[in-house]
Formats: structure tokens, sequence, C-alpha cells
């Protein structure tokens, strides 16, 4: 196939040849031609055609070089994971957990990642080792029932008003080894919203980095944390932000904010309005072994260093829902040593499929 012609290959792909569509779409892909590339896999998915399906299912998923379509990514993930490709067996995995494109399912969402164990992807095995160490650091001793898993856990109320909770030991050492390591790589600085601009922006009260995960590139076991984390607020899933994992090196820092939206900023009307407030906050501590970096609550004389595996959740407005100033806090930087820790924030409206 490689030796045809680009003539030859537009000739197969017109007969109806999968692996000659997939070829000419690639072909308009170089030239930049996006749109006819689109509607070439789309005519080979359409057909049948595996790679062309799980090639077209990370584009919309991601909207890069596509339309943003989530929902229809996810379905042609689903169909090439039937199909027998494991790279979408590990996606659908996750999209069956997280309920895209289908029920959200965990035991399905297993399977998927046991067949993509079985088409050996990179990554799939370890992904089962992590869940298995979680499931035996919460009692499962040689079971892994991952539905038990998301169950509400025991926390501490540090502040009642305003709500501080904690709750030790929420992860495994081996889930925080693992989000450490699929953040490494992919850190950038870290943004903020900009009150006078709009939009995100870097600027100096920030200088810490971050990565974001997303739908197409999270994986089983951060769909798993960020499911107890839901559990452990009592806020629906549905209603967070895509997680975020923050990297301190020493002298980094986030300085006093607040993470609720202000609603006397005209600049953020339109985000309030489409995805409301930001109510709650969610920190899993992820490593020792570091001096200083504690979350500073200036406002109310309380500051919180979690050793690994901690959860700390805050709300950040008033039980009537008013954004609450004493919420003020602050990442502060580590003397020595590096910090990482996953942030998670979450809304009182349902939030995009991103």
């Amino acid at each position: 196939m490689s030796q045809l012609t680009v003539e030859q290959i537009h000739r197969r792909a017109l007969d109806g040849d999968g692996d000659s569509q997939f070829m000419l779409a690639r072909l308009f892909d170089r030239e930049g031609k996006h749109d006819l590339a689109v509607g070439w896999l789309q005519k080979a998915a359409e057909a049948g055609h595996v790679m062309s399906a799980n090639y077209l299912g990370v584009r919309f998923l991601t909207g890069q070089a596509a339309p943003f379509a989530p929902i229809h990514g996810a379905r042609l993930t689903f169909q090439a994971a039937e199909g027998g490709n494991a790279e979408a067996c590990a996606r659908a995995a996750v999209l069956n957990a997280m309920g895209v494109g289908r029920e959200s399912n965990w035991k399905q969402a297993l399977e998927w990642l046991r067949k993509a164990i079985e088409g050996r992807h990179p990554g799939a095995a370890d992904q089962l080792e992590v869940l298995k160490a979680e499931a035996d650091f919460h009692g499962q001793q040689g079971a892994l029932d991952l539905d038990s898993l998301i169950t509400p856990v025991s926390h501490v109320v540090t502040s009642a008003d305003p709500r501080i909770w904690v709750s030790e030991k929420f992860c495994s050492p081996q889930v925080c080894a693992w989000i450490r390591e699929r953040s490494k790589g992919r850190l950038e600085p870290a943004r903020t919203y900009d009150a006078e601009l709009g939009g995100r922006s870097t600027n100096d009260m920030r200088t810490n980095t971050g990565a974001g995960f997303g739908l197409w590139n999270s994986d089983l076991v951060i769909a798993l944390t960020r499911f107890r984390i839901a559990e452990a607020a009592g806020i629906s899933f549905v209603m967070f932000e895509p997680v975020n994992v923050l990297h301190y090196d020493p002298g980094q820092k986030f300085s006093p904010h607040y993470d609720w939206v202000d609603p006397d900023v005209s600049h953020f009307a339109n985000d309030l309005a489409q995805r409301g407030q930001r109510t709650a906050t969610a920190l899993i501590y992820l490593n020792d072994g570091y001096e200083g970096g504690e979350t500073d609550f200036p406002e109310i004389g309380y500051a919180f260093k979690g050793d690994a595996g901690d959860l700390l959740i805050f709300f950040n407005v008033t039980e009537d829902g008013k954004p609450d100033p004493r919420t003020l806090h602050a990442g502060t930087p580590p003397t020595s040593g590096e910090k990482w820790v996953l942030s998670q924030w979450m809304r009182d409206k349902p939030q995009p499929v991103v």
C-alpha cells in the first residue's frame, strides 16, 4: 500500500477500501485540509474501519483538527474498542466509568481496561496494579470492586464556618505516585482568571506549574479518584471542572486568592451564567518530603499541610450560596523539596464534557 501513488490511493478510497480511505485522510491532513480528512475518516469509520474510528474518536474528543464533539468521539471510541483496538479499549474504560457516550458502569470500565491489557496497550497493566493497590489500601484484600470504593468517607471538620474538612489517608501511596508520574513532562505555567481583561493569564501572584487532565488524556485511576472526591464532598461528579495537578518547586507560590468567581466582575458574568459558581475545592496532597508549602487561610488563622494521600475540602460559599471572603487562601512556597497536589474545583451547575 505504501508504494501506491496518490491517484491509486484515491481510486481505492472511492471504491470503499478502508485502509486507503484512512491513508487518504492522512494525506489531506498533511496538506492542512482537515475538513476533507474528517470526511474520509467518517466514511471509513461508518464502514467499520477500526483504525479510522479510533483516530477520529480522539479528534472529536479533543477538538484538534476536527469539531469538538465529545459524545460523538466517545461513540467512535467504543466502536473502535469493540473492534479490538487496544488504545480505544483503554480510553473506553474511562468513558464508560465517567458516563460519557454510555451510562456510567465501573464493572464494564474494568473489563475495558482488561481488554486493553490483552491488547498490550502501554500502561494498562500498570493501571490495574495501581487500582488493586488502592483496593487493598481501603480493605479489599484480594478483591477489586471499584463501585464499593466510591462511597462517602469519614472526615474531620477542622472549621465549621467556613466549612473545611480533612480526610486522612484518602488515597494510597500508589495512587499518589501514579498521578505524579502521569503529570511529569506535561507541566506548564499555572494561570489565573484575569479580572481586568477577562480570560486566564499568567502573573506574578501564581508562580507554580500544573498539568490538566481532560476527557481524552485521563485514565481509570484518575477517574476513580475524582468520583471518590465527589462522594467525599457530597457533590455530583457532573459539577466537576477538569482536574489539575499542581507542582511547586522551592520558592514557588500561589498568593492569597479566592476560588469563587466574583459576581461583581463584568468579565466573569458569562462564565457564571453558563457554568455556575465554584462552590467547593478539593486538594489531595500527593507527596511528603518538603518543608513549608502549607495551604494557608489567613482570614481564619488556619493552615494545613497534608501528608501524602490526605484530602482537604473547603467550601468557597456560605450555606446559602454566597461567596465567602473568609475562604481567602494561599499555596505558600516550599522552602525545600517539591510539593505535588491534585486540585479539583466543583461548581453549582453541570459542567460541559471536556
